[in-house]
């Protein structure tokens, strides 16, 4: 998959394309659906298929949160070239694309630029200073400006419209499993290992620290269940987890030892596996599955000590896993 940056990038040659638009943040269920009805039309078309998506978001420039925990997914994390994907166009939304009318985005950039003989958006979707144009608009836009558009019913799952701001209630209160129903496979988080304190090698279950970038979304508080991928770790150990290796994740303060620190911290421990987390240059994907309990304070190290070791045995039989233990290569 090729990546341009910038409308008024050089390369983005002559070509035919159906254009799939959106923010898509998340690549969740709608997304989906959007990016399975642009693929039928590229073919129709016997066109290209491109993305066309926008830094930052739009959630980031007009949401509540100030960029902060707001990102479902960063660019590493979004698979677009799983979805038959030939080009990616990260348009920066600045505040020349914010102010531009839904006409001059449509002849300058769509046809122009771009080459769209066809735009496929959500019944959502809008164009233009002040969301102009909604989707009924955009069509006649297209109309005028000679390119079809395609707009995709927005996708419903138990009666509740699938979209990025329901999926980001979900997580910030830590409820895993619907964000996951929504986003049709586990939440995503990458982030940078860097090194802790070293409490939980001392407790006897070592864990590994992630930094995450600040606009990406942390669930919140808990402990959960999870698998990840990272450079150096074996195959999985278990079928039924080949998307990566089985881990007990922690986010938030340690209310036992530090009750006012980074509510951000996440902490990787992988079951049955011995992983030197010093390496910081090393990238890890956490996939998450599940939430096991809220963050507590507890009166002892014991007593924290015991609390870890069931919740270990506990994913330990959710993974169905034997009893081994694996140092990974360097």
């Amino acid at each position: 998959m090729e990546i341009i940056s910038g409308l008024d990038n050089p390369a983005l040659k002559s070509v035919r394309r159906v254009v799939a638009d959106g923010g898509f943040d998340g690549m969740h269920l709608g997304h989906r659906a959007v990016f399975d009805a642009a693929l039928h039309a590229a073919r129709e078309h016997g066109a290209e298929l491109t993305a066309l998506t926008y830094e930052p978001t739009p959630v980031e420039v007009f949401g509540p949160h100030d960029s902060f925990n707001v990102r479902l997914t960063l660019a590493r994390e979004r698979g677009l070239e799983q979805l038959g994907v030939a080009t990616l166009v990260i348009a920066e939304f600045n505040e020349p694309l914010r102010k531009i009318s839904a006409e001059r985005f449509a002849r300058e950039y769509v046809v122009e630029r771009l080459g769209a003989v066809a735009v496929v958006i959500s019944e959502s979707h809008s164009w233009g200073h002040g969301a102009e144009a909604d989707a009924n608009r955009i069509r006649e836009v297209g109309d005028k400006y000679g390119f079809d558009v395609h707009v995709v019913p927005l996708v419903t799952l138990d009666g509740e419209v699938v979209s990025s701001s329901t999926i980001r209630n979900f997580l910030w209160a830590g409820d895993i499993r619907p964000a996951n129903r929504l986003l049709g496979r586990p939440y995503p988080l990458y982030g940078l290992v860097q090194s802790g304190t070293g409490r939980g090698q001392k407790l006897g279950f070592p864990t590994i620290n992630l930094h995450v970038p600040p606009a990406k979304l942390v669930p919140g508080p808990g402990i959960y269940s999870a698998v990840v991928e990272a450079d150096g770790l074996p195959e999985p150990p278990t079928p039924t987890y080949r998307s990566g290796w089985p881990a007990a994740v922690s986010i938030g303060a340690s209310p036992t030892f530090a009750p006012h620190g980074d509510p951000r911290l996440v902490e990787v421990h992988l079951l049955d596996i011995e992983v030197d987390g010093s390496r910081t240059s090393t990238g890890m994907m956490v996939h998450f599955l599940d939430r096991v309990r809220d963050q507590r304070a507890f009166a002892t190290e014991e007593d924290l000590k015991a609390q870890i070791e069931a919740d270990v045995n506990q994913l330990r039989q959710q993974f169905k896993l034997p009893r081994a233990t694996i140092t990974a290569p360097d």
